[in-house]
């Protein structure tokens, strides 16, 4: 679990900064940098409505110097660049629901039954990488199908397995 410290960014600022910087980006407007400069951790964003799924981009590895910027960094990919849908429009915006998941570790696993719902899964074959995130479904065998299907490798195919443990904030 994170630990907040004095100075650090709360979940409430960081979801409030992803739902701005999804509107800047699906509005083509700037966004002023963040005031804070809390510990850099890689971060995935999710942007839904209704269930949904409409956008959702991160990384495992930070790729830039500060947590705020890694949440509008993904927020802005999410909302009108991820291949897998088509980005957001005006009209998209409104219920919106966004998840805001911070990578504390990844620990390697030799079985998915050691999984619970609040664990990610990371699968890798070669250069090809599989994501599920935290309570992304229940069944870990399904999960498991599911890292196959998006690093888009053969299931059964030889992979190494890691738990994603994450802090995952909605709003």
């Amino acid at each position: 679990m994170c630990v907040w410290t004095p100075g650090s960014a709360e979940p409430a600022q960081l979801i409030d900064l992803a739902k701005k910087a999804v509107v800047a980006e699906t509005l083509g407007k700037p966004l002023p940098a963040p005031m804070t400069q809390t510990s850099v951790k890689p971060v995935f964003v999710t942007i839904e409505r209704n269930g949904v799924v409409l956008g959702c981009r991160g990384s495992l590895h930070a790729r830039t110097s500060q947590l705020e910027q890694e949440v509008i960094l993904n927020a802005r990919a999410a909302a009108r660049h991820d291949p897998r849908y088509k980005p957001l429009s005006a009209k998209d915006l409104k219920g919106i629901l966004v998840t805001v998941t911070l990578i504390d570790r990844l620990e390697t696993i030799n079985d998915v039954s050691q999984l619970t719902p609040k664990d990610g899964l990371v699968l890798q074959s070669g250069d090809k990488f599989g994501v599920v995130l935290p309570w992304e479904g229940k069944d870990p065998k399904v999960r498991l199908e599911w890292a196959y299907r998006k690093a888009g490798v053969r299931v059964g195919a030889p992979v190494s397995l890691q738990r994603m443990a994450a802090e995952r904030y909605r709003g």
